[in-house]
């Protein structure tokens, strides 16, 4: 029997052990007689509705899934505003205006070591638009970047990624190197073609990514963003996300995985999951970066219990031998096309089975959301396990429905 996963949006997998998996498809078209010419006319609008219904058994796992890191991004290419058309520049007429509200800016974090140490360790980025102080080591450790001398967005990510390289932050006490509790990569904003166009100038990387070195579900936290010029609130910023996506090693018994299933009695979509790209299909080429919007790391809740286990994506496997580049049987995943334009063939699909993002040893699953291709995005409509006392063994029905938008509490 093959073993299907079900992705939560904090990055775990539970994964099932199917029977039987059925797929229905029911294509909407409109069909009526033409009077008189003794036809038939249709309509056909590309509407489809379809249905996924899985039935299994529950087994317990032979071995622990990965853990994953937490991570958050500073986006200096888009601006903090839900719109993804929207580039940060784009709010001010010049870069003295830009710098000026820059300075005072604070970005507070905690790592996932500093929050297991519980002394109430953070780290604050202060952005300064003249001299910069020393930086403090301490329990709320400080450093300031001087942005004066910034002439564009992406020479402002190149000076906050240097001064993370070369911080440091108390971390249970003891005095230790940024670089040592983050992973810190740099790569392209969500909108630096915009963003460079915006500013005449050509642009190696404006998001700076932090993650987590030590794994679990610790790390997920709220950055919290301000001012320290007089309470001033920062109505401009730039995107800076929370900390999330972190997840423990786990391994569960079957009725862990009953367990699993009556806690998402509860379970909350958190706002929206919204495709701009699948909404423009291929008439607009949007980046992969910004193919959906997350409302809920805007409203700060994302890591809501309620939230991070909901349910967001489907993966059932299958050989295929049409995308082989080899001849031999290659493991692949299904995958339902949305959008128009949008092909997902046999020959054409070759996504990875469980395609993952490897940072520093750690594995990342994306969401089928925010990406496509890596999954089946669904909405859970029923779940039902059961008792067999005969074979001593619990069994389950489910059904989902392929969604590629998402709007819900």
């Amino acid at each position: 029997m093959p073993m299907i996963q079900l992705l939560r949006r904090d990055s775990s997998v539970m994964e099932l052990e199917a029977e039987t998996i059925s797929f229905g498809l029911n294509r909407m078209v409109t069909k009526y007689p033409v009077p008189i010419f003794a036809t038939r006319m249709g309509m056909d609008l590309n509407q489809t509705e379809i249905d996924i219904v899985i039935e299994g058994v529950f087994t317990d796992d032979d071995f622990a899934t990965s853990g994953v890191g937490a991570s958050f991004h500073l986006d200096i290419s888009r601006s903090g505003g839900i719109s993804p058309a929207s580039t940060w520049f784009n709010q001010y007429s010049s870069w003295a205006l830009a710098r000026a509200d820059l300075d005072g800016v604070e970005i507070t974090f905690s790592s996932a070591s500093q929050v297991n140490a519980n002394l109430g360790e953070d780290i604050t980025i202060r952005l300064k638009n003249g001299s910069a102080a020393s930086a403090t080591v301490a329990t709320n450790s400080v450093f300031e970047i001087n942005v004066s001398g910034a002439a564009s967005s992406d020479a402002v990510a190149d000076l906050i990624l240097s001064a993370i390289n070369g911080a440091s932050a108390k971390v249970n006490t003891v005095t230790t190197d940024l670089n040592d509790i983050f992973t810190v990569t740099q790569s392209s904003g969500q909108q630096t073609t915009l963003s460079a166009s915006q500013q005449s100038s050509t642009f190696d990387g404006e998001m700076i990514t932090l993650t987590n070195k030590t794994i679990g579900k610790s790390g997920n936290t709220i950055v919290r963003i301000s001012k320290d010029n007089a309470g001033q609130e920062w109505d401009k910023q730039f995107i800076v996300t929370n900390v999330n996506g972190g997840q423990g090693s786990t391994i569960m018994t079957k009725e862990d995985k009953v367990q699993e299933v009556l806690n998402m009695a509860n379970m909350s979509a958190g706002g929206a999951l919204i495709s701009p790209q699948l909404l423009s299909s291929s008439f607009i080429d949007l980046p992969n970066s910004i193919a959906s919007l997350d409302i809920s790391r805007f409203l700060s809740i994302e890591e809501s219990p309620a939230i991070s286990k909901y349910i967001v994506g489907l993966r059932v496997p299958y050989e295929s031998l049409a995308s082989s580049t080899t001849g031999t049987r290659i493991l692949r995943q299904f995958l339902i096309p949305a959008g128009a334009g949008t092909d997902y063939s046999a020959e054409s699909n070759t996504y990875d089975y469980d395609p993952t993002l490897t940072i520093d040893n750690q594995t990342v699953r994306p969401n089928p959301f925010l990406e496509q291709g890596v999954a089946i995005p669904v909405v859970l409509l029923g779940f039902t396990p059961a008792y067999n006392a005969g074979e001593g063994h619990w069994q389950y029905t489910l059904t989902l429905a392929p969604v590629e938008q998402l709007i819900g509490l």
